[in-house]
């Protein structure tokens, strides 16, 4: 069992474009800010990329901006780009159905889990990047470019 950071990096990577949205920025400086390799940030950058949520240029005034405004970029639409599972996922076995347990566990958390997994789709729906901009600048006490 494992859990995915790839919604919070992107979710960096995001709001590092929409900082620094008079420049491109490379694959090399968004692993830079995020502290891990490049070619983990290509990989979702390539997400990001099919979801229409970056722009990429190739060659030597090449990088990545956002395709849209931040404010038009929410958190929901960071989440479904880049993961690929549900947020509760059932264990690869299917559980003994002999055991009353087993035969009813899956179906029974299945339609228990639904509208909490529909009540975080809407609070990430309601978070835009611009968001997550404004509130490191409240954080960080001043804009983050002069740090």
């Amino acid at each position: 069992m494992s859990n995915s950071s790839r919604f919070v990096v992107a979710t960096h990577v995001l709001t590092n474009l929409a900082v620094r949205s008079d420049e491109r920025l490379s694959s090399d400086r968004l692993a830079w800010s995020v502290n891990t390799n490049p070619v983990v940030i290509r990989q979702l950058l390539c997400s990001l990329r099919e979801a229409d949520l970056v722009d990429s240029k190739r060659g030597p005034t090449g990088g990545f901006t956002l395709a849209r405004e931040p404010d038009a970029i929410t958190l929901r639409d960071i989440y479904e780009a880049v993961e690929d599972a549900e947020p509760f996922c059932f264990h690869t076995n299917e559980p003994n159905d002999e055991c009353t347990i087993g035969e009813h566990i899956q179906p029974v958390l299945g339609e228990l889990l639904e509208p909490a997994i529909q009540a975080m789709l809407d609070e990430l729906d309601a978070v835009t990047v611009a968001d997550v901009h404004a509130e490191i600048v409240a954080t960080a006490g001043g804009d983050p470019l002069e740090a």
